[in-house]
């Protein structure tokens, strides 16, 4: 049992270590992306396909000065140590206490050296990327989309009536001091 104890409270300490560091050291040049449309196929995105993703063209223009770069970044990642397998995510749906619709997370393993920077979640009707500052301000604020708690204790992500039911990816990035990107995804059925 004391083994447990120590073990969360290790855990914990970690979290709110990459939370601290990855509000300090981020730098937020993209805005929050929070496009809304509800076409009538709620299809998992493999059986849309990739035309069928709402605002796809928008999201595009707004990263079309990034995108070159990023490209780059992803390819230097095949060289690097670390992949995306080093990454443990955990998504828990399980009801609670609480009124409105989320589902929790926890970070349980991360390459050294990378911290999240970005969360994104996308289905054929939404999309939806929010930054480790703007998951804080929603920790604070409530409003939807992913977030954080005050002091790092719990993470999330808060969605709309209109979204249940919605198959989609929740994607997390994680990014290195030299720019490296890693990004875990986990395919998700909204409840």
């Amino acid at each position: 049992m004391k083994q447990v104890i120590q073990r969360s409270a290790l855990y914990t300490a970690l979290l709110c270590m990459v939370i601290v560091v990855s509000a300090c050291g981020a730098k937020n040049n993209k805005e929050s992306v929070q496009e809304h449309a509800y076409p009538q196929s709620k299809q998992p995105i493999e059986e849309a396909g990739q035309g069928s993703i709402p605002n796809a063209e928008a999201k595009n223009k707004n990263d079309q000065n990034s995108t070159a770069g990023e490209e780059g970044k992803m390819q230097t990642q095949s060289n690097a140590a670390a992949t995306s397998k080093d990454i443990d995510i955990v998504i828990d749906q399980s009801d609670k206490p609480m009124e409105g619709n989320s589902f929790d997370f926890a970070i349980k393993k991360v390459p050294k050296g990378y911290s999240l920077t970005e969360m994104r979640w996308t289905s054929n009707t939404v999309t939806i990327v929010n930054t480790m500052q703007e998951a804080i301000e929603h920790g604070g604020n409530g409003e939807d989309g992913f977030y954080f708690s005050g002091n790092g204790q719990f993470s999330g992500f808060i969605y709309s009536d209109e979204m249940k039911g919605e198959r989609g990816k929740a994607t997390f990035v994680f990014t290195n001091d030299e720019g490296n990107m890693l990004m875990s995804e986990k395919e998700i059925q909204l409840k």
